[in-house]
């Protein structure tokens, strides 16, 4: 999905903008770094995650690297409470974790498809 995409997805979900936070790829996207990112990450409250939980179609999809429960939306918006980045940008009215957190969570997870955005970012931030 690229920066359109991603933003009709949240439109078209009507999703409250203000209780949630783009994470990972798709804040990389909305931020000008990536193309295209094949999912939406977001971060949410316990709050705003049980509204989720009961007015959308949701499916369970695993218990994350941080122990916590993450869910899909129609395998494309995966939610959960973990990771609430420290700062915050907004891009077209849309709150996205910032590039240093996007680096913060890679370096984390330090998966291997993480490890040449790890590269990219360091070079980029520093």
């Amino acid at each position: 999905m690229n920066k359109k995409q991603i933003i009709d997805i949240i439109e078209k979900y009507k999703l409250d903008k203000s209780k949630f936070i783009i994470i990972s790829g798709a804040a990389l996207v909305l931020l000008g770094q990536e193309k295209n990112a094949k999912d939406i990450d977001i971060w949410c409250d316990n709050d705003y995650c049980d509204y989720m939980l009961s007015n959308y179609d949701c499916k369970f999809e695993r218990t994350n690297e941080f122990g916590e429960k993450a869910y899909l939306i129609d395998n494309i918006i995966n939610f959960g409470v973990s990771f609430k980045p420290k700062n915050v940008e907004v891009i077209e009215g849309i709150q996205c974790s910032s590039l240093r957190d996007v680096l913060e969570l890679k370096k984390f997870l330090n998966r291997d498809k993480d490890k040449f955005i790890i590269s990219k970012l360091e070079k980029y931030l520093n």
